[in-house]
């Protein structure tokens, strides 16, 4: 039987949504600073958003799905996304806007990919209103 500290030390934690999970399982990822990650990390994201995802957490802190809320739904979110921009316009380079709502979008369980779409169908419209 496994107890206490020898089953906390058969599990990992994954570099980026942080969830414990059986060592035997990690994939060991090459960069610096992320370190391990499990298997559905792995298979959600190419290994150019696995490097991009661990460059914002270790710049900008926190990891993914932190803020994630399901009373909180996508739409909510992109109206957020779009007032951020709305009231930034101008103040903010929009390069350095749109670095700051993809980390937010990151903690918000929001992969690489999915962020692009959101981008380049939603978004992209009104940067420029």
């Amino acid at each position: 039987m496994i107890v206490g500290s020898e089953l906390e030390s058969e599990l990992e934690n994954c570099g980026i949504c942080h969830k414990s999970f059986k060592q035997g399982t990690a994939i060991h990822h090459g960069g610096p600073y992320l370190g391990v990650i499990c298997p559905q990390c792995y298979s959600k994201n190419s290994e150019k958003d696995i490097e991009l995802i661990a460059n914002m957490f270790m710049v900008f802190g926190g990891y993914f799905g932190i803020l994630r809320d399901p009373r909180f739904p996508v739409n909510e979110m992109i109206k957020c996304l779009l007032k951020e921009i709305q009231t930034n316009k101008g103040i903010i380079p929009l390069e350095s806007l749109k670095i700051n709502l993809f980390h937010l979008a990151l903690l918000h369980g929001f992969t690489p990919e999915e962020f692009n779409m959101l981008d380049n169908d939603l978004l992209k419209h009104r940067y420029f209103t």
